[in-house]
This record gives C-alpha cells, structure tokens and sequence, in this order.
C-alpha cells in the first residue's frame, strides 16, 4: 500500500451557509422604511414650556414658560387709600398751629449747666445731683424791638386783603337762558306801552325827540328869555385916573355949542 493522498478538512465555518449572509441568488424581502420624525406645531411649542421650544412672534416679547396669574393681576403690595385725597386738600386749609411756648416752671438748663461748670461738676451723675438741690426757673424773654403792628386780620379774623377782582361769570344763568327771558320780557313791555299809547283817549301821541333837536328847542328858550329880560349894560372899562377928567367940549366962547337933536 502505497502512501495516500492528504484530505483537506471541511471548515465548518466556510463550508455551511451562514444564517446572516443570503445565498447567492435568493430573493429578500423589501427592507422597511424608517418611519418619518414627528414635526412640531406652533402650539405644541407654546404648551411645551420649554424655553428653547418655545418662539417668539416678530415685535412681541417671547411667550413666559412659568405658571403666571392672569393678565388683569397687579403684582406689588396693596397701599391702603390714603383718608385725604386732592379734593380734601383743596377744599379745606390746615392752619398752622405754633408750638407751645414755655411755661414758668420750666428750668434754665443754659444756667444749671453753667453753674455746674463753676462748681466743679465733671460728671453726668453729678449733674444730676446737682440739679435735684440747684432750680433755677426759666425767665420768659420780652419783645425784642418795637411792638409788633396791630393789622386788620388781627381784630377781624376774616379781614381779606388785596384788590377785589370781578365777580365770577354766572354760568348757570347763561345755560339757563335768564338773560334771554330778561330781555324778551323788557321787550314784549315795550311793545305794551306802545300799545298804550296809541289807544290813551285825549288822541295825543308822545313824539321822541333827537339829541339836534332838544338843543335846537333849548337854545330857543334861552334866546327868547334873553329878549324878554335883557341884562344891565355895564359900565365901559376906563382907567381911574380918566374916570373924574371932565368933558371940554362947548366951553370956550368962539367952538360952537353942540346940540343934541331930539
């Protein structure tokens, strides 16, 4: 027996068809297709409460993420009303109310503290033993300078100064029409008087005259007085010195006598 030819050995692992390999030439079935992402709505974003999902319209201020009262709530602490608004103020006037001024058993302490001084106090404590046996009583001061004036405010307390101003217009009479019915009235009198007038029984009707022609009636009556009672002539004006110098007309023997024809 001659020697025999070597055997390979069948790798397993080569020789059978592997479960993830296909065959050559079998048929495979269509692969799936992914399923495609979900897009996100406008409003999903806004309900998200994410800050980067959330967007922003253009001009408008992003959208809160947070859990916020609603629009109508004020945020801050509630001030209460105060009891005294602007009507109050305007409409009444606080006066001023001074300080009371000191009594008489008030102490000078400007003087207790002097006095301490000199006597050697060095201590608050002795400072205040001192004054529970040193009273030295505050002296009112006098008026410094002259008497203060006696103004009409003083005596009359709602004495008012300054220069009256003109009434306030009536308003309400306007809007009311008082000075229309005023006027209707006077006229609807004179129309009455007119009337009047017209029906009186002796059939006289008064004429009103014209300013021209109440001077021209005047200025009739004072001419016609004046030739009625006329004035005394006066004396013609002559110097003192001429008013004794008698006339030399007709005294010597050769002038003419002059006779006054009747």
């Amino acid at each position: 027996s001659g020697p025999q030819p070597l055997q390979r050995r069948a790798n397993p692992a080569r020789s059978a068809p592997s479960l993830a390999q296909p065959l050559r030439g079998a048929v495979l079935p269509a692969a799936r297709a992914a399923p495609p992402s979900p897009r996100m709505s406008e409003e999903y974003r806004a309900r998200s409460k994410n800050a980067v999902l959330v967007k922003d319209d253009i001009g408008r201020a992003k959208p809160t993420i947070y859990d916020l009262p609603p629009d109508g709530h004020a945020f801050g602490r509630a001030e209460p009303p105060d009891a005294e608004g602007a009507r109050e103020i305007m409409q009444s006037w606080a006066s001023h109310v001074p300080r009371k001024k000191p009594g008489v058993d008030v102490q000078d302490f400007r003087k207790l503290n002097r006095l301490a001084a000199t006597s050697g106090v060095k201590s608050a404590s002795d400072l205040k033993e001192f004054r529970k046996y040193n009273d030295v009583k505050l002296v009112p001061k006098g008026p410094e300078g002259a008497l203060p004036k006696v103004i009409p405010s003083d005596v009359i307390p709602s004495f008012a100064y300054g220069m009256k101003s003109r009434p306030s217009t009536p308003i309400h009479s306007v809007i009311g029409g008082q000075y229309a019915l005023e006027q209707e009235e006077a006229l609807a009198m004179l129309y009455q008087q007119h009337a009047d007038s017209k029906d009186m029984p002796n059939g006289k009707r008064p004429i009103k005259l014209t300013l021209a022609t109440r001077k021209q009636i005047m200025n009739g009556r004072a001419n016609r007085a004046l030739h009625d009672n006329p004035p005394e002539q006066k004396e013609l004006f002559k110097l003192s010195k001429f008013k004794k110098v008698q006339t030399k007309l007709g005294t010597s023997a050769s002038a003419p006598t002059l006779v006054q024809s009747a």
